[in-house]
């Protein structure tokens, strides 16, 4: 008695994981159709395309740019363009 009762309950088990996973492939099949229709439906923006300085035949760079030796507060910054010089006490 005790062997037909685990015979069953094997199969009862085997019943449920095949339901499961069909279950589960069945939901991923409806993802992967709900994703390739709105990527069919969603408008098509280009992408941006990077292109080389160097290919364009730009060779003028700008320079870079500093905020702080500009300001005169970086340490070995320039001297001011003014012509101004400080003050001896």
């Amino acid at each position: 008695m005790s062997g037909e009762d685990s015979g069953g309950d094997r199969k009862e088990s085997w019943r449920r994981i095949r339901v499961g996973l069909t279950g589960l492939g069945g939901i991923l099949l409806l993802i992967g159709l709900a994703s390739a229709m709105l990527e069919r439906i969603s408008p098509r923006t280009p992408e941006p395309v990077a292109v080389a300085d160097g290919l364009l035949g730009n060779s003028v760079q700008a320079p870079e740019s500093e905020p702080l030796a500009e300001l005169g507060v970086a340490p070995g910054a320039a001297e001011p363009t003014q012509g101004s010089k400080p003050a001896a006490k």
